[in-house]
């Protein structure tokens, strides 16, 4: 499971809601860093915040959708701010509690 993440605390707070569900966690504070981890290994699935401060992550969404990776956006944008051709992917709008976004990883990896 990937989370990307700016927010230090936001991403800890969602990490220990998935790890307290037993998923394992990768946590990207940047783009950089995510497209770094996905190199290492791809998730089965990601939740990630749309604006970071190195860039959109809407490339990131579509690469690994199509690498059958289980895609959330979670984000203070409105829901137009992800356009149509991202709608592969669930879309979360800040804040959303820890555990309605690891409600979802654990349907989606079951799903998968």
């Amino acid at each position: 499971m990937l989370v990307v993440e700016d927010g230090i605390l936001v991403a800890m707070a969602i990490e220990d809601a998935l790890v307290d569900r037993g998923i394992d966690v990768a946590v990207a504070t940047t783009l950089a860093m995510a497209e770094a981890l996905v190199a290492q290994q791809l998730p089965d699935a990601a939740l990630l915040d749309l604006q970071l401060p190195d860039g959109l992550t809407l490339d990131l969404a579509r690469s690994l959708h199509e690498r059958g990776c289980a895609v959330a956006f979670s984000s203070a944008f409105d829901a137009d701010a992800v356009p149509a051709s991202h709608g592969f992917a669930t879309q979360f709008r800040k804040p959303a509690s820890p555990d309605l976004l690891s409600d979802w990883v654990v349907a989606s990896l079951h799903r998968s």
